[in-house]
């Protein structure tokens, strides 16, 4: 859910994490690999955290409807914590994440979950979104600006670009 655009020039949400000094740029995406929201944060931010924002930023579905499908929200082991799993839950969200492993506790494997919920993965479509941002905004792949407002402003306008050509062909 997140892409790592280095940063040399450095700058206001500019940090080291662990694959260098950079940023991250968080996406939310719909079930055809179309961004839905778009947040910012430095590289040795939390990326848990930032779920919580990109859910902020959709439209809030009614969860009393129970024909509607529940939806599914696919990350990688790096999300793998109980209180967002929690939080998901309590907004109507299945959470599929795998569990890191931990000698300490016994979970289910990815694969088992799938099995017994009959959920097809679609991890995929969120790293096929990124290369989509990657080729079609270039300005995205390093990060020159200094202030963060101009750096999410570019992360905004490549997420509208994405829908706009998506809508026009």
């Amino acid at each position: 859910m997140d892409l790592f655009p280095p940063s040399p020039g450095g700058g206001e949400a500019v940090a080291h994490g662990y694959k260098g000094k950079g940023s991250l740029i968080h996406l939310l995406i719909e079930k055809n690999g179309q961004p839905l929201a778009a947040t910012t944060t430095a590289a040795n931010g939390d990326e848990r955290v930032e779920v919580e924002k990109l859910l902020d930023k959709t439209i809030e579905l009614s969860k009393n409807d129970l024909t509607k499908k529940m939806i599914v929200l696919e990350a990688d082991r790096g999300y793998d914590c109980a209180w967002l799993r929690q939080v998901l839950l309590i907004r109507g969200i299945f959470p599929l994440i795998p569990y890191r492993k931990m000698s300490s506790r016994i979970v289910p494997s990815i694969k088992e979950v799938i099995e017994i919920f009959q959920i097809e993965r679609m991890r995929w479509k969120v790293e096929r979104a990124f290369a989509w941002i990657k080729r079609r905004c270039r300005r995205l792949l390093m990060r020159w600006e200094r202030k963060e407002k101009i750096w999410a402003g570019f992360v905004t306008l490549g997420v509208i670009y994405m829908w706009v050509r998506n809508l026009v062909g």
